[in-house]
């Protein structure tokens, strides 16, 4: 897959472009409208000028996916409702999302408005899915496997979030699979995103790895990246250099005195961790801090050794790695666990809009297709969520407080006096 060049735009031009943004955004999903940010979106204040034709492909293919909540292109003709054969909006259609250049336009200029907003504490999230086509034999390198049914492309997205605010912003989103022309690995791939995105930055943020999606032996290789902030869970075997000595994480987190705590609450849905019915389950979680470097490299970093107890389940230990300084007082130490701990509230509210536009229902049958298709996808995923504030996150899985409502508890809430 070729390297992105990045679009030369001037900080003050994007600052202009977010302030446009922003001061329309009234966040009840009416000022701002999907044709009005398509336009500020190829703007000259983003980048060099698209041309007519493709700004109209842009706002039709953005206006049409908003419609339709769909990302299949039948839908998005059926949603633009043009006056013509709808064979021929198809077809024009389909033709123009043939087009590399601008689909890394429309990627670079989204990656630049959103990430002008990036400030130094601000979590990007990196979580990945699939897009499988169980049936698909024509579209272009899918992988095909008689044993595999779930064989499809890998995506890997960012978005960022502030903790504690209820918006988030859609960054990029990559799409590839092992059958791809230049395919190395995985990770390969991951790193080519995470290094992107960094750049835009100016590496102001933090990534926090999704564990639900990633796991231990696909992340492991990104401790070694000098240049990037990390925190992640990190479950498996690994050796890291600890006082001298080749050690495993386990060893090293066994020995660090974990001297701050809190009590938090986990909202446990129906048939996880065998509750019968949705249950607030109350953790007392406590941490400490220690530093370590990497094997290969010899990086800094820092292994957390986050433990939880529980009456139920006992105590569960599991380090994590930070590249975090300062994380000697309670303050920065819990706030960084407890940062980790609620990305879960941000996934959960940008998977649901996900699949809001069903993307394993796209019918084009080449890649570049496809990777245009997901671009416009998260462009329009931008505006609903950052721009029209029609999606904002309103869950909190892992919070500092009992969770409201009639739920099974692991613990006693205390009386109500005034309802007697």
């Amino acid at each position: 897959m070729a390297s992105k060049k990045w679009v030369e735009v001037s900080d003050s031009d994007c600052a202009t472009a977010c302030e446009a943004v922003s001061s329309e955004s009234s966040y009840d999903g009416n000022k701002v409208s999907v044709d009005k940010f398509a336009k500020l979106l190829c703007s000259e204040q983003l980048g060099p000028d698209l041309g007519r034709v493709g700004f109209k492909f842009i706002r039709d293919m953005m206006v049409g996916i908003d419609r339709a909540q769909s990302v299949n292109l039948t839908d998005i003709t059926k949603a633009l409702c043009e006056g013509i054969r709808p064979h021929a909006t198809h077809k024009r259609l389909s033709r123009n999302l043939c087009n590399p250049e601008l689909s890394e336009s429309l990627s670079d200029r989204l990656l630049k408005l959103g990430a002008a907003q990036v400030k130094k504490d601000t979590r990007l999230i990196v979580h990945m899915y699939e897009l499988n086509k169980k049936y698909a034999r024509k579209v272009e390198y899918l992988p095909t496997s008689e044993h595999d049914e779930s064989a499809g492309f890998k995506v890997c997205g960012v978005i960022a979030n502030d903790l504690g605010l209820r918006r988030y912003f859609p960054l990029v989103a990559s799409v590839w699979s092992e059958d791809v022309p230049g395919y190395v690995s995985d990770i390969t791939e991951i790193k080519k995103v995470l290094h992107r995105v960094a750049e835009a930055t100016g590496n102001r943020g933090m990534f926090y790895f999704d564990d639900k999606s990633m796991d231990d032996d696909l992340l492991l290789p990104i401790l070694e990246e000098r240049s990037l902030n990390i925190v992640m869970f990190q479950r498996s075997g690994a050796s890291v250099r600890y006082r001298q000595k080749i050690c495993s994480l386990k060893e090293v987190a066994e020995g660090v005195e974990t001297a701050y705590g809190k009590m938090m609450f986990k909202l446990v849905p129906k048939g996880a961790s065998g509750m019968s019915n949705l249950t607030d389950i109350d953790l007392f979680v406590h941490a400490g801090v220690t530093a370590i470097k990497s094997k290969e490299a010899g990086r800094n970093l820092r292994l957390i050794a986050l433990k939880s107890k529980n009456r139920l389940m006992g105590e569960i230990s599991v380090p994590m790695i930070t590249t975090a300084e300062g994380l000697r007082s309670r303050k920065a130490l819990m706030g960084l666990v407890e940062s980790f701990l609620t990305i879960q509230d941000t996934l959960t509210a940008h998977h649901a809009l996900i699949k809001r536009f069903h993307p394993a229902s796209f019918r084009v049958l080449t890649y570049s297709r496809l990777q245009f298709l997901m671009t416009l996808l998260q462009a329009v995923m931008y505006h609903q969520v950052s721009v029209a504030g029609k999606v904002v996150i309103d869950g909190h899985y892992m919070s500092s407080n009992p969770h409201d409502g009639d739920l099974d508890r692991t613990y006693y809430l205390p009386e109500d006096k005034s309802a007697s």
